[in-house]
C-alpha cells in the first residue's frame, strides 16, 4: 500500500510533462508580466514601490522590523496561494486557476527582481541573491510542484469522467494530501529563510 502511494504521490507530480511545460510557461510568463509592468511604471512609482519593498525585502529600518511579522506574512501569503492550487485541482475544471496563481506567483517575483535592479543597479543584484534568491530555492520548486500536481490530478479526473468523477478524486486524494503536506512544510521552511536568514545575509551589503 505505501509503495503503491508513493508511485501514485510521483507520478502526480513527474507522471506529464504537458503539466510541467504548462506550469513552468505560466510561471514565466507572470516573470515577464513583472518585469514589462516595472518597466511601464514612472520614477514616483517606482520611487513608492522600493520603500514598500523595503519592509518586505529588508532594505532598511532592521531595528525596527518584526521578524516574526515577516514569517507569518511570508508563510500566509504562500500557504493560501498552495491551498487556492491544491483546491483548483480538486475542482477538476477549476485547474485554470493554478495556472493563475503561477502567473501570478511570478509576476510577484519578476516585479520585485526588475524593481531592484533598475532603481538600485548592482546593488539591486546582490540584494536579489541575499534577499530573494535564499528561499525562493525552495518556495519556487514547491509552488511549481504544487501547480503541477493540481493539473495532473485535475487531468486524470477528467480524462475518466466516464468512470466517475468521484470515483477518480478518491483514487487521488491520498497521494495529492501528502504530496501538499510535504509542500506545506517546504513553504514554511521558506518562509523562515525568508524571515530569519536572508535578513542576515542582506545586512552585508546594505
Amino acid at each position: 500500500m505505501k509503495r503503491h502511494t508513493l508511485n501514485h504521490t510521483s507520478n502526480l507530480v513527474t507522471g506529464s510533462s504537458t503539466s510541467f511545460a504548462a506550469a513552468l510557461f505560466f510561471f514565466m510568463l507572470g516573470i515577464s508580466a513583472g518585469v514589462f509592468t516595472e518597466l511601464l511604471m514612472n520614477s514616483t512609482e517606482k520611487e513608492n514601490m522600493i520603500n514598500y519593498l523595503g519592509q518586505y525585502l529588508l532594505l532598511s529600518n532592521y531595528n525596527d522590523v518584526s521578524f516574526s511579522k515577516i514569517f507569518f506574512s511570508s508563510a500566509g501569503n504562500n500557504l493560501i496561494l498552495l491551498l487556492i492550487m491544491a483546491v483548483s485541482g480538486l475542482t477538476a475544471i477549476g485547474f485554470p486557476i493554478a495556472l493563475a496563481a503561477l502567473t501570478y506567483k511570478g509576476m510577484a517575483l519578476g516585479f520585485s527582481a526588475a524593481l531592484l535592479i533598475d532603481s538600485m543597479s548592482y546593488k539591486g543584484v546582490a540584494l536579489i541573491f541575499t534577499s530573494m534568491l535564499p528561499q525562493n530555492l525552495i518556495l519556487i520548486p514547491a509552488i511549481l510542484i504544487a501547480g503541477i500536481a493540481a493539473l495532473n490530478v485535475a487531468f486524470h479526473t477528467i480524462s475518466n469522467r466516464r468512470f466517475g468523477m468521484k470515483k477518480s478524486l478518491v483514487e487521488s486524494s491520498g497521494s495529492y494530501t501528502f504530496i501538499n503536506i510535504i509542500l506545506i512544510v517546504a513553504v514554511l521552511a521558506g518562509s523562515f529563510i525568508e524571515s530569519f536568514i536572508s535578513p542576515l545575509l542582506t545586512q552585508l551589503i546594505v
